[in-house]
């Protein structure tokens, strides 16, 4: 079964975009004299087994053809196709090879680990730890493996979501008055999302898409180029990793767009996910919940690192609450404070709509989580039926806190029940953005009034991926 989310995964189900007859994998066949011509049967056993049995009664298991991820990788023949990665580099063992590098002094990494909610929350369920309490327990392990910080990435969370305030309110202001709708903004923080877009939808869709980078992209930046400045530290010396609900985040991590050829520095070196911090945490048989506590690091010195927060609305970040709270405070002088979506379809895919006194609706805002509800989101954009605004798009049912590599139910639970109880972990954290003040004064210090740096190190750029018409002209 694939670790990669439903949009990326090659599948036969009626739902599936580009169906993969285009999906080959060239290989040497060598040619096995015969004595003479013959006809064979071929059966398919219980467990799925190919026999083939010739004329005489003769039977042989046949091999069956196989595609590894670097085959599939290599191909642009689907959607899943054209990430020329490396996936080795994003693994325990990889980072099990740079601890132990660092122990034996053969090279000299500053460690810096930036851990995201969705997992924090996954794995307090499974210890049975209240979130604050995990993240600091987690901190000690990871230090004594060999990490030299470990961060909270709710300050780039923030900023993300920042960005993504002013990148709507700046498309939004520059509408005509009567004229004709100019179709969503949609949200880029899932790489499932857009690596489907790039690949099926191509030029067309880009322009919707919003280009503020999403959290794990925002940390790597100020990891990378803030932290260094605040630390007098070189920044290729940094191995950064991060931890993340889904293995989507691998294929993000390793766009060319995140990689500096000059300095030889990726923004993100390492992602692991909650399934693979489980993994170090049984590897090393530990008990979790019996390690000291120890505070998280903190980005902005002399500050320290709050307890773990989270944002109000969605387990995915929230970006719909946040932009649409403010939009209705700025272009329509309206205080939002409970947001309160219709649900449609499905519990997949909502609606949240900002009306005037008149009953006429001034926005209109959506959720749309899951591959079903983003294909038919899709194909109402192409039918230039679609009215909304804004839309927050996630390729995971149920969005983030349901990613892919998040930790299993356990015993009686269903997946759903487990759900549910993140939902209810999450929306009972101290729900809140940091203040704007602390996020003025982390951007002042980074960007002083340069607005080019800004938006070099918080925006980026999607690309259409070029679609073979035929997989035999692939060159290997």
């Amino acid at each position: 079964m694939s670790k990669f989310s439903g949009v990326l995964q090659l599948t036969d189900l009626d739902d599936y975009i580009t169906p993969s007859q285009e999906c080959i994998k060239p290989v040497k066949i060598d040619k096995k004299p015969t004595a003479k011509k013959g006809t064979a049967k071929i059966q398919i056993e219980d467990d799925g087994s190919y026999i083939e049995e010739n004329e005489k009664g003769e039977k042989k298991q046949l091999e069956k053809a196989s595609i590894t991820l670097a085959d599939c990788l290599a191909c642009s023949g689907c959607i899943t196709s054209a990430e020329s990665i490396l996936i080795e580099q994003q693994s325990n063992a990889q980072l099990y090879k740079i601890f132990k590098e660092k122990s034996e002094g053969t090279a000299k990494p500053f460690i810096v680990f930036s851990l995201a909610i969705q997992p924090i929350i996954s794995l307090s369920a499974e210890y049975n730890l209240q979130p604050t309490i995990l993240a600091r327990k987690l901190t000690t392990f990871l230090k004594d493996l060999g990490a030299d910080m470990v961060l909270d990435m709710k300050l780039a969370e923030d900023l993300s979501i920042a960005e993504q305030q002013n990148e709507f309110l700046e498309r939004f202001r520059e509408r005509k008055e009567g004229g004709k709708h100019p179709g969503p903004i949609l949200t880029s923080a899932c790489p499932g999302w857009i690596c489907y877009a790039e690949k099926t939808h191509g030029n067309w869709i880009l322009p919707y898409i919003s280009k503020v980078k999403s959290p794990q992209q925002i940390m790597g930046s100020l990891v990378k180029y803030y932290l260094p400045e605040a630390l007098n530290i070189d920044p290729a010396s940094i191995y950064h990793v991060t931890v993340m609900p889904c293995f989507d985040k691998k294929l993000e991590a390793s766009r060319e767009d995140f990689y500096t050829e000059i300095t030889n520095v990726r923004d993100v070196d390492c992602v692991v996910t909650s399934l693979e911090i489980q993994d170090l945490i049984n590897d090393r048989s530990m008990d979790l919940a019996s390690l000291q506590d120890s505070d998280l690091d903190f980005l902005i010195q002399g500050e320290k690192a709050p307890d773990i927060e989270t944002n109000t609305g969605s387990g995915s970040g929230g970006y719909s609450d946040h932009v649409f709270r403010r939009t209705a405070t700025e272009i329509f002088q309206e205080s939002v404070e409970d947001i309160k979506y219709t649900t449609l379809k499905n519990q997949d895919f909502k609606e949240v709509l900002l009306t005037k006194p008149d009953g006429s609706v001034v926005l209109k805002f959506a959720i749309a989580n899951g591959f079903r509800n983003i294909q038919n989101l899709v194909q109402k954009m192409k039918r230039k039926r679609c009215d909304y605004d804004f839309v927050e798009i996630m390729a995971c049912p149920n969005g983030c806190l349901n990613g892919g590599a998040q930790l299993r139910p356990k015993g009686e639970y269903t997946s759903k029940e487990l759900i549910a109880v993140l939902e209810e972990t999450y929306a009972g954290l101290n729900n809140k953005c940091h203040s704007m003040k602390l996020l003025d004064q982390l951007t002042i210090s980074w960007f002083g009034g340069n607005l080019e740096k800004r938006r070099h190190f918080l925006y980026t750029e999607y690309h259409e991926v070029e679609k073979m018409t035929n997989a035999l002209a692939i060159k290997w």
